[in-house]
C-alpha cells in the first residue's frame, strides 16, 4: 500500500493553480476595453471651382523642332518666334511648363523660362532604342 500523501503537497498545487487563475484574470482586465465607440457624421465641404484655380495648375507646353528652314517653336500648339515666346512668358509666367525638344536649343528655351520667372520646368523626351 502506498503511504498517505501530505496535505502540504496538495496545498502547494492549489496555490499554483490559484496564481495562474489570478494572472489570467489580471491579463483579461488589462486587455479589456470598457468604453464604447462613438461615431460622428461629418459633412465635408465641396471644393468650389473658382475662376483661375484650374488655370494656375495647368501646365504650358513648349515644343522645339529643327526643320530645314531653321528652329520651330510651338507654344500650346501655336507656332511662335523666340522673341514672341519670351514676351508671352514674361507677360504671364505660368507656374510650370513642359518643354518637348527633338534637337538642341533646349538650353536657350530653359534659360528664357528661368529669366521670365517660371518656377518649375519639366523636360519630356522620347528615347528610341536600337536603330529606330
Amino acid at each position: 500500500m502506498s503511504a498517505p500523501r501530505s496535505p502540504l503537497g496538495s496545498g502547494l498545487y492549489f496555490l499554483d493553480v490559484l496564481a495562474c487563475l489570478l494572472f489570467a484574470i489580471v491579463l483579461a482586465l488589462v486587455g479589456a476595453r470598457f468604453g464604447s465607440e462613438q461615431t460622428v457624421e461629418l459633412e465635408l465641404p465641396e471644393l468650389a471651382a473658382e475662376e483661375g484655380l484650374g488655370a494656375a495648375l495647368a501646365e504650358r507646353e513648349i515644343a522645339i523642332r529643327e526643320s530645314p528652314e531653321g528652329l520651330e517653336l510651338w507654344l500650346d500648339g501655336e507656332a511662335v518666334s523666340l522673341e514672341d515666346l519670351r514676351a508671352r512668358l514674361a507677360a504671364a509666367p505660368p507656374p510650370s511648363i513642359v518643354v518637348r525638344s527633338e534637337a538642341s536649343a533646349l538650353s536657350e528655351v530653359v534659360g528664357l523660362a528661368h529669366e521670365a520667372g517660371v518656377a518649375q520646368i519639366e523636360l519630356a523626351y522620347e528615347a528610341k532604342k536600337g536603330g529606330g
